[in-house]
């Protein structure tokens, strides 16, 4: 019979990693639009600040998608953690009176 071990600490370690991710995917979106500057004003600024915005709201997307993994992830790993021990508890043997 094959036999799957799950750490809810692990899960919930990468719970914290996926937001870790989030923050800085967020953080760099906000980094990018505000270097566009460094090209002066003309249509190549413009069309990087195009390029650029468009990157910046998929990071954003992306940095808030993950973020709510991190949430369902976490809350995942305790829940395992409380159905874990409630099964394991119903597979122990009653102590001897």
């Amino acid at each position: 019979m094959t036999s799957i071990e799950v750490d809810p600490e692990i899960i919930v370690a990468f719970g914290r990693s996926l937001t870790e991710v989030a923050a800085d995917l967020q953080w760099q979106a906000t980094s990018a639009a505000e270097q566009a500057w460094a090209l002066g004003p003309g249509d190549t600024a413009g069309a990087l600040a195009s390029v650029l915005g468009d990157f910046e709201h998929q990071r954003q997307v992306l940095g808030r998608e993950l973020d709510d993994l991190a949430g369902r992830v976490t809350n995942a790993g305790r829940l395992y953690a409380v159905v874990d021990l409630e099964v394991g508890g119903w597979l122990e043997p009653a102590a001897p009176r």
